[in-house]
């Protein structure tokens, strides 16, 4: 489904990547993706810089945009980083061009019968185009991502799914994912979304104050509660009264003050160090950690009961090496950030530095990548960045193993059973479909999924048509039969 209306243009657009430039032009445009009629130059998943020269009444405009289809005609692109000020612009150019009567659903396709609905019958989106709010309207329905949120991978996309869901309600959270994948921009995320999001945000570390020191930090402290205490001071908890409480790194927390956590959590009413007065705050409480806190419980070094009142839902982010092209998304759209900010006139980055942060293992994730992208900005001298400039080299990359040491027949057969899933899953178990995007026949597909028994992955009316293999006969059972026949026919005709 199209998340965005389009319409039909003739647009000028210049396409920068992997250390050429193109000229095309925007023949279908929407506030998510545009289709280029462009020399097939371009790959799938390829990252491009896109320059929209748009009439002289709307300033220009560039974004981001990946390759995600290519045919004769031209390329397919998918909009990244986008950003209020881009769709906004958009959005006023292409309005004049939407139609006042509509035939078609410009979401879901479908016909609409009475030409001046509001609404589509099908999806339920509004139809009403050219009313002066619809841009804020569509805001209001959660058509636009974080912009420091950036992401495309299917693991991602159900994560920002996940995010939108839980926004609406006040559960506990726990985000876990290994160091620098973003676990406090998932919770800011979940904030803005929130209907607290006009409330503060307020994250502590308890893995970088002292444990001498995080009680009174977490909780404030009374004027002279201890030796330095000159005054009242209120603590993380207060501050965030009425907004959201990260508790970032939240395994490192002390077991005494664990027991203290666990009983602020069943009212959210606290005291403070060294107070006697009961204070009652409206919070909602999000907690983060690199740590295996199961582990950490079967070691008696966190609290079980206070694991169950943290973990009501879990997010949990794939490192970066996990995220497929992500890794190239997120540093074209870094470079473009910092590059502007600098005012450095980067176009992108050349084919070999593209091929080595596709091959970086990134141990670092996110965080690691952010810093090479502004080591490649300042070290850059020209349009575009190479593996110097990013600090990494192609002759050092290690690539990951994927022998088994099982032999070619049992790789093939894995590589088969896993590719076939894969392809059932994006098409909801039909046949038909999966069959047409693999390009083999139908009798092959469903030899397939009986010989690695992937009849769960298919749909049930179709489940009980896949016929059963045919016993195996034996070698030159077939040539003796013929033989057989031969000689009758033989002596007959004798």
């Amino acid at each position: 489904m199209r998340r965005a209306p389009r319409v039909f243009t003739n647009l000028p657009v210049g396409v920068d990547c992997c250390g050429s430039t193109y000229e095309g032009r925007i023949t279908n445009l929407g506030l998510d993706g545009a289709f280029i009629d462009l020399p097939p130059a371009l790959k799938t998943y390829d990252v491009a810089n896109l320059a929209f020269f748009l009439p002289p009444s709307a300033p220009g405009i560039e974004v981001l945009g990946r390759v995600i289809r290519t045919e004769a005609q031209g390329i397919g692109i998918e909009f990244l980083d986008l950003n209020s000020n881009f769709r906004s612009t958009l959005w006023d150019f292409s309005v004049p061009l939407l139609p006042l009567e509509i035939k078609e659903c410009a979401y879901c396709g479908q016909a609409v019968k009475n030409h001046r609905s509001k609404v589509c019958q099908k999806c339920q989106r509004s139809l009403d185009f050219h009313r002066k709010d619809y841009y804020q309207f569509l805001e209001a329905q959660g058509e636009e991502e974080s912009q420091e949120m950036v992401g495309t991978c299917e693991p991602m996309r159900k994560i920002f799914h996940l995010i939108r869901k839980l926004a609406a309600t006040d559960v506990p959270i726990l985000i876990t994912g290994a160091s620098g994948t973003g676990k406090e921009m998932v919770a800011q995320a979940v904030h803005e979304r929130s209907l607290r999001s006009k409330g503060p945000f307020v994250a502590i570390n308890c893995g970088a104050i002292p444990r001498e020191l995080l009680e009174s930090q977490l909780f404030g402290y009374e004027k002279g509660a201890f030796t330095g205490a000159y005054r009242t001071t209120s603590g993380t908890v207060e501050r965030a009264d009425g907004g959201t409480l990260l508790l970032d790194e939240v395994g490192e927390l002390p077991l005494e003050l664990q027991v203290k956590l666990l009983r602020f959590l069943q009212d959210f009413s606290f005291e403070r160090v060294g107070g006697r007065k009961t204070i009652q705050v409206d919070l909602r409480v999000i907690s983060a950690t690199n740590c295996d806190l199961r582990e950490m419980i079967a070691g008696g070094r966190f609290r079980e009961d206070l694991y169950y009142r943290l973990d009501v839902v879990n997010i949990e982010l794939p490192p970066l090496k996990d995220r497929g092209d992500d890794a190239l998304i997120i540093a074209n759209v870094f470079l473009k950030r910092y590059s502007n900010k600098v005012g450095k006139d980067i176009r992108g980055f050349a084919r070999e530095a593209v091929t080595a942060i596709q091959a970086h293992p990134w141990p670092g994730n996110i965080r690691e990548l952010i810093n090479r992208v502004r080591r490649s900005v300042v070290m850059s001298e020209g349009p575009w960045v190479t593996t110097e400039h990013l600090g990494l080299s192609l002759a050092d990359l290690q690539p990951e193993l994927v022998y088994n040491g099982g032999g070619l027949k049992k790789a093939k057969a894995m590589f088969e059973a896993s590719l076939i899933t894969k392809v059932l899953q994006q098409y909801q178990g039909n046949v038909q479909l999966a069959t047409k995007a693999l390009a083999i026949s139908r009798s092959m597909m469903y030899n397939l999924i009986q010989k690695y028994d992937l009849k769960q992955f298919v749909t049930s009316p179709q489940i009980e048509s896949i016929p059963e293999p045919k016993p195996n006969r034996p070698a030159g059972a077939a040539r003796n039969r013929g033989r057989g026949r031969s000689r009758a026919t033989m002596k007959n005709s004798n």
